[in-house]
């Protein structure tokens, strides 16, 4: 196929590019620079870059094309909600508005199981069918669930929509390494109230699998949760994606409840006084790693021929191998 993919920047979309490439797909992808887009055209991507905000040009780089895959928006829920929406929704509208008129007949949006979450309390096994809430204290997740609904309520032109919602992507370049990793060197992340509760996961292995399922899927207008195949123990878990990305384990936990006051408290303190970077802790950190979270994939399993073929023991040991060539090759950049 000829696929229109945004994101390549970021973690997903990387991974994806890579991915469909390997797939022998053509890919178009947007870059926000002219050195991302050397770094794409040199995996034999064809770059575009340009405003994704401006739907009349992008459809112009759309014609001929068989998918659009979206995966660029913002994951930084330290952000406004202002930032988010522009980032989350209206990025979102414009790259479908494009599509719509390119005539693509198909349209992959990449959500997050984390649409869902309501307030703080255990959710497990939760489904599609499962309400969702725009929580002010959650703006990363509403602004995700805002697209959503704005994407299922668009005049679809005889257009495929399917809508991923994946649970806590891992892999190379993800927010362990971007984000929690370098919290735990500097001993800036610990346990909520012990970490042991069940957690869903997901491989980026396996939203690779899930990508592959929507671009011969038949239906139109679908919702899919994406998990690995079995809940995990989110501190067993982390412990092991600690460990293989060279990281220390965190030696501290804080009750959530205290937890869950002590970000309101942070979120305050960063509104209303002139402090310095992001805010430390917010609500939203604490609701997406603090609780028990698990999702059933029976729907994706079901209509989307979804079974998460790869096994969070086999990544994790492709991902010890891949990390150790990553700290290598930085290490020899810097010798």
């Amino acid at each position: 196929m000829k696929v229109f993919l945004t994101g390549t920047s970021g973690f997903i979309g990387s991974h994806f590019l890579a991915h469909l490439l390997a797939q022998g797909h053509e890919v178009v992808c947007s870059a926000r620079s002219s050195a991302q887009a050397q770094a794409n055209q040199t995996l034999r991507a064809q770059p575009w870059i340009g405003d994704l905000l401006d739907s009349s040009t992008v459809s112009q780089a759309m014609h001929g094309v068989d998918v659009v895959i979206h995966a660029a928006g913002c994951r930084d829920v330290t952000q406004s909600k202002l930032n988010l929406d522009i980032a989350n929704v209206k990025l979102t509208q414009s790259v479908w508005r494009a599509a719509s008129a390119a005539g693509v007949q198909r349209f992959v949006h990449i959500s997050a199981a984390s649409v869902l979450m309501q307030s703080p309390r255990p959710l497990l096994n939760v489904d599609e069918s499962c309400s969702a809430a725009q929580m002010d204290y959650l703006p990363y997740s509403a602004s995700k669930l805002r697209a959503e609904d704005w994407l299922l309520n668009a005049n679809a032109k005889n257009m495929r929509l399917v809508i991923l919602r994946p649970s806590f992507v891992w892999g190379l370049g993800d927010g362990v390494d971007t984000e929690i990793g370098p919290a735990s060197n500097r001993g800036q992340f610990g346990w909520f109230s012990q970490g042991r509760y069940p957690f869903a996961t997901c491989a980026i292995a396996n939203l690779c699998n899930a990508l592959d399922k929507t671009l011969i899927y038949e239906g139109a207008h679908s919702v899919f949760l994406i998990s690995d195949a079995e809940p995990v123990d989110f501190r067993t878990f982390m412990l092991s994606r600690l460990q293989v990305g060279g990281y220390p384990a965190p030696r501290f936990s804080i009750s959530r409840r205290i937890a869950w006051w002590l970000a309101a408290f942070t979120e305050q303190g960063w509104k209303y006084l002139p402090m310095p970077g992001k805010p430390p802790l917010v609500r939203e950190m604490v609701r997406l790693l603090g609780y028990p979270f698990t999702v059933s994939i029976e729907n994706a399993r079901c209509e989307l021929g979804y079974q998460a073929p790869y096994a969070i023991d086999e990544q994790m040991r492709a991902l010890q191998k891949a990390s150790k060539c990553r700290r290598f090759a930085g290490e020899q950049k810097y010798a």
